[in-house]
């Protein structure tokens, strides 16, 4: 059987390939970052609730409608889209943003996902070097450049943009015509009082530039119930919910009743969260400090970990040390599936005494 030259060229997700290894019995995994934190209760009880209805039929393909207005008032949008997670909503954005010709402009480090995706949609991915500069920015900018995606905080480094980097990229945006597409999956977890700034909050003019992604999987644990959201104008979310029911018919009902649940919980639980993650970034941050240099994350689950003193004569590139750290009963990612060769992402979604042992395994391949 032939295969289109579109499916011959897509890359593997770098994540889930190295997920199964991570998974072996004795190897603790600092890959994913998947917290490990149940969801609240109130969460479960919606869903078990609309199971017990009988709430098992379709919905509305773009979600219920309930839902889409609670996400858009959230997300700062006219209109938003439920989506079976966010690699989904990202899809279908720059499904409609761009296509054959056009060119989307990248910061590097970046999640694994971002430049397939441009190139599904035939479009040619243009890496800047981050974090967010609005002059490096538009020395890539072209008459083809369509977006600029934005990931706040950032997933590989941890990176949080500040308001004054945001307003700088908008008014680039409107000079030259494209749109930003703003990635908040972290966006409940920002550490040492940072603030998170969404691109879309910054005027009612931003906001009809930018389309954003966020996803339940990651602020409530529920990473199985595949929930994730696309907020815009109603034009630009019109013709994404075009394409969206042409892939699926809509989002498991039960799970949108969970996430209107989430939605509703008071500031609390996610507080509780947000304080549980950021002493396990303290801690990951001391037992890091004799393998790594690094900046400490400001957001997000990862430590991204500049790992060069270690390459050269024993492991060749951060695939190689990856390789020999899982060897040594640890999973990591290598950062060149981020976009930047010489790096480790380490996940600190585990529990102390596992983020304990999981550097103590590190120190011995590393410092034998």
């Amino acid at each position: 059987m032939k295969i289109s030259a579109r499916a011959a060229a897509a890359a593997e997700s770098a994540t889930l390939r190295l997920s199964a290894a991570a998974k072996r019995p004795g190897v603790i995994d600092l890959l994913a970052g998947e917290p490990d934190l149940a969801p609240p209760p109130a969460v479960l009880r919606a869903m078990k609730a609309a199971l017990d209805r009988g709430e098992t039929r379709y919905s509305a393909s773009a979600g219920l409608p309930e839902l889409r207005k609670a996400l858009a008032a959230a997300m700062h949008g006219e209109d938003a889209l439920v989506a079976n997670g966010a690699k989904q909503a990202l899809y279908e954005a720059l499904q409609v943003l761009a296509g054959p010709g056009d060119e989307v402009i990248v910061l590097r480090p970046y999640w694994v996902t971002y430049p397939e995706a441009v190139r599904l949609a035939g479009a040619e991915p243009v890496f800047v070097e981050g974090p967010l500069d609005a002059a490096r920015v538009a020395r890539a900018v072209t008459r083809r450049t369509r977006a600029v995606i934005v990931n706040s905080p950032n997933n590989p480094s941890g990176a949080v943009y500040p308001k004054s980097a945001l307003q700088a990229l908008d008014r680039l945006a409107a000079e030259k015509g494209f749109a930003v597409l703003s990635d908040e999956a972290y966006d409940a977890f920002v550490y040492d009082g940072v603030a998170v700034c969404p691109p879309a909050s910054l005027s009612a003019s931003a906001a009809k530039r930018t389309v954003t992604l966020r996803t339940f999987s990651k602020t409530w644990s529920m990473t199985g119930l595949r929930v994730g959201a696309l907020a815009g104008p109603k034009d630009f979310i019109a013709a994404a919910a075009r394409i969206h029911s042409h892939l699926t018919g809509n989002v498991c009902t039960p799970a949108q009743r969970a996430a209107l649940a989430a939605l509703a919980l008071p500031a609390s639980p996610l507080e509780r969260r947000r304080a549980e993650f950021e002493r396990r970034r303290d801690l990951a941050c001391a037992l890091a400090l004799p393998l790594f240099g690094f900046e400490q994350p400001s957001g997000s689950f990862f430590l991204w970990a500049d790992a060069r003193r270690h390459l050269g004569r024993r492991f060749k590139d951060s695939a190689a040390l990856a390789e020999a750290l899982l060897a040594g009963g640890v999973a990591v990612m290598p950062g060149a599936d981020f976009g930047g060769e010489g790096f480790l992402r380490i996940s600190f979604c585990q529990k102390e005494a596992v983020l304990e042992e999981g550097f103590a395994r590190m120190r011995r391949v590393l410092c034998p």
